[in-house]
This record gives structure tokens, C-alpha cells and sequence, in this order.
């Protein structure tokens, strides 16, 4: 994202390699006597992108990015009382590997290496539910956000550190008692740290 120094020694394409840890909302955690089951929501992340810069003003630098991330296996975390209804196991879904579009903005001071920089856009999410077929599937479109600061290690190379959020709104269970069936509102929430290296071609 932007150069080290000057606008002439700028790569317009770049390749991203992401690792990190992501915590998902509405994920079932266990209880004190259940320790096996504890961090269902929690784990670690891979991201892959290709991003570009289009436009230069100064000492700042917009483009977009296309990625690709993994996702998760988990039980949700539902009210047990709703759960009683439905045979009183948790819901174990997957949320498959996630597709995204972010435009890009990156602030690079004059004769610095750190930068700061502030990604936005959508997110293409898919839920399955693996036990059972007693409630749906989901697919949604998610608004991202991610936001950090980054070092360049060469005029090519840099390394950033960032915050993500994956928001589809408040994930809601409906207990159908009469017909034995629940319904999904929304995909969890995600929130999770990255450690970015990035490359300009």
C-alpha cells in the first residue's frame, strides 16, 4: 500500500498474505465442567489478496483489494431452553471460506516507513448446518472494515498489523414448536487480528 518514499517508485499490484486469530459472536463456549468445548468461536486465520492502488493525491493512496479467507466449524451458542425444544444438543454449522471486495486507502508520510491504512467493503458468507436439517443455511453479504498501522521493509515489501470486523447484524434463533424447526437470522459477527505481508509487483 503506497510507496517508501516517492510516487515514482509506486507498484501499482501487490499480493497479500495474511495470518492471524478471529473470534466469532454467538459461538457455544462450554461451561466450567465442559473445558473440551470452551473457544468453539475462536481460531485462527489465513487470508489470501490481490489488491491494486488507482489513485495517488500526495501522501495518500485508494485502490481495492479481492480476497479470499478461511473459514470455521462451530456449535452456535443458543439458549438451552430453546435448544429443549429440538432435543437439547448444540447446533454444529461451517462457515465456509469467505470471498471479499475492499476499497483501500493508505496514508504514507514523507520520509517514514510506517503508514497507516483503512480497508472497507463486502464480504460473501456462507452458513451450513451439519447436523441436522432442521434449520437453514444461510448466505450473506457482510460489510467489512479492517484498520491498522504497517512498516515497509523494502521499497517493494511491508508488514501491517490490523483490526477486522465482519458485521451481518444481531444473529437471532426461532424455535418453531410445532413443526420441530429452528431459523438462523444472521451469520455470526467476526471480530480478529491480522499480521499482513505484502508484496508489490
Amino acid at each position: 500500500m503506497g510507496p517508501l518514499h516517492t510516487e515514482e517508485s509506486h507498484h501499482s499490484w501487490s499480493v497479500i498474505g495474511s495470518l492471524g486469530y478471529t473470534w466469532y459472536q454467538q459461538a457455544y463456549n462450554g461451561n466450567s465442567t465442559a473445558q473440551a468445548a470452551i473457544g468453539d468461536g475462536q481460531t485462527a486465520l489465513e487470508r489470501f489478496a490481490i489488491a491494486r492502488d488507482f489513485s495517488v493525491f500526495k501522501t495518500v493512496y485508494l485502490g481495492a483489494e479481492v480476497g479470499i479467507q478461511n473459514g470455521n466449524t462451530m456449535r452456535l451458542h443458543i439458549n438451552q431452553a430453546q435448544l429443549n425444544e429440538l432435543g437439547g444438543l448444540p447446533v454444529q454449522t461451517t462457515v465456509k471460506p469467505m470471498l471479499d471486495l475492499l476499497a483501500t486507502a493508505s496514508y504514507q508520510p514523507i520520509s517514514t516507513p510506517v503508514f497507516g491504512l483503512v480497508k472497507a467493503g463486502i464480504a460473501y458468507r456462507r452458513l451450513q448446518i451439519n447436523d441436522r436439517v432442521t434449520f437453514n443455511d444461510l448466505s450473506k453479504v457482510a460489510f467489512e472494515i479492517q484498520a491498522g498501522l504497517g512498516v515497509h521493509l523494502s521499497n517493494r515489501a511491508s508488514l501491517s498489523l490490523n483490526y477486522q470486523g465482519i458485521f451481518n447484524g444481531n444473529t437471532r434463533y426461532v424455535i418453531n414448536t410445532t413443526e420441530f424447526t429452528g431459523h438462523i437470522s444472521n451469520i455470526p459477527n467476526q471480530n480478529g487480528i491480522l499480521l499482513s505481508l505484502s508484496y508489490m509487483v
